[in-house]
């Protein structure tokens, strides 16, 4: 299996169910809103906000932006986030995929004689 074709089909796990689709709709939404605060808002208090896309993403945006502290900006919490949101998805693919095969088939046999 080529490398592309390799991307094709873990992208089509990612993309190509309404359960992977509604998860990474969900992790856009609260990482651009995350984003947005981040860029054009200013509070006396720490904000809650970046704690849905964490949650979201866990365990491997968790990961990423612990190994990648050392780096003084916000990129490690939002690369975490993609990749996270990234790997989640595939696996919500798998698993609806897994199911989906599973499924017993609603054709009938008929009967023999």
């Amino acid at each position: 299996m080529s490398s592309s074709r390799r991307s094709r089909a873990v992208l089509a796990l990612a993309a190509n169910n309404w359960l992977s689709r509604c998860y990474l709709a969900a992790v856009v939404l609260t990482a651009g809103f995350a984003l947005w605060e981040d860029l054009f808002m200013s509070h006396a208090d720490a904000s809650m906000v970046y704690v849905v896309p964490m949650v979201l993403t866990a365990p491997l945006n968790m990961l990423f932006t612990v190994a990648l502290s050392w780096i003084p900006t916000d990129v490690p919490f939002y690369l975490g986030i993609a990749l996270g949101a990234l790997v989640n998805s595939v696996i919500l693919g798998a698993v609806v995929r897994a199911v989906r095969r599973r499924r017993p088939s609603s054709v009938r046999h008929a009967p023999t004689p």
